[in-house]
């Protein structure tokens, strides 16, 4: 394995509305659409396209869903040995779109919230283990212990704690941050996280103990901070059909610069390439390259 993803899997039920409801409101849907999802596995998926071993680390439930969620990634090449099968419901992501893009999220975890995981000579196979969130506390603490179980390995450590973990705050992801290679936050996270502006924020989760700590910044690119240097990469010009998924395709293309041996600031180009791929369509994975392409040849 090149790289395995390690969190929620979730089938994405997808609503088109007029708008994001205020409290009270009633809003119209224009349409109803189901993918799989998870960013885990969509980053998995992202790097399998690019030519990358993928894995996954997760869990589904015992129904139509779940069985829909793995014939997928067998389909897109990535290796579900990590993925075990429990009775119950396969965990569901709500996603309401309006006609600019933005998304509200709802997430029922389901069996995600009881999954434990024990996967660790599965993971040391792996140059990377890429961890992203589940929705409680109890899922985060299991994750933090996975990890340091493989502090000895060679295995490098990718992060993207997404919203839901931000919100757990500094002191609960600081045992994963201080072991990652690289962090992936947006703005609002890092800036939540952290209490200061994205750029010194940034530079104090390098301070930690983070390697690389990338910030991405919408339709401004992303920003990069390494040891006490810090770069800004503009991003490409995209229309946008919709952000879901835009930061799981980001970290797919920084990882698989990391991969190829790429410097830091290839890899946050590579990033910003993949995610306005991915927010050209609709759905978080349509928008990903097909088949195998090196990145390298669209610059």
């Amino acid at each position: 394995m090149d790289v395995i993803g390690f969190g929620a899997i979730n089938c994405d039920k997808i609503y088109k509305v007029d708008k994001i409801a205020s409290p009270g409101q009633e809003v119209g849907v224009m349409s109803v659409a189901h993918h799989p999802g998870g960013s885990a596995p969509n980053t998995a998926v992202g790097l399998a396209r690019l030519g990358v071993k993928t894995g996954v680390i997760g869990v589904v439930g015992q129904d139509k869903e779940g069985k829909a969620l793995l014939e997928d990634l067998k389909k897109e090449g990535v290796e579900a040995t990590g993925i075990r099968i429990k009775e119950g419901n396969t965990g569901t992501a709500l996603i309401f779109i309006d006609k600019y893009g933005e998304r509200t999220i709802y997430i029922l975890p389901s069996v995600n919230d009881d999954y434990s995981p024990s996967d660790y000579e599965y993971a040391k196979t792996a140059k990377f283990l890429h961890l992203c969130s589940f929705m409680s506390r109890e899922q985060l603490k299991k994750q933090i212990n996975f990890v340091k179980k493989l502090k000895s390995s060679k295995i490098k450590i990718s992060f993207s704690p997404g919203d839901i973990y931000s919100n757990f705050g500094l002191d609960a992801l600081k045992p994963i941050i201080e072991l990652s290679h690289v962090v992936f936050l947006n703005k609002y996270e890092t800036e939540l996280l952290t209490n200061l502006d994205y750029c010194t924020g940034a530079l104090s989760l390098v301070a930690m103990g983070a390697q690389i700590v990338v910030v991405t910044l919408g339709n401004l690119g992303c920003f990069l901070a390494i040891d006490s240097h810090t770069y800004a990469i503009p991003a490409y010009e995209s229309k946008v059909a919709d952000t879901v998924g835009a930061g799981d395709a980001f970290a797919a293309g920084f990882i698989y610069g990391m991969l190829v041996g790429e410097d830091a600031r290839t890899c946050g180009c590579y990033g910003n390439l993949l995610a306005s791929m991915s927010i050209s369509k609709f759905g978080s994975r349509k928008g990903l390259l097909k088949k195998f392409k090196n990145l390298g040849e669209y610059f």
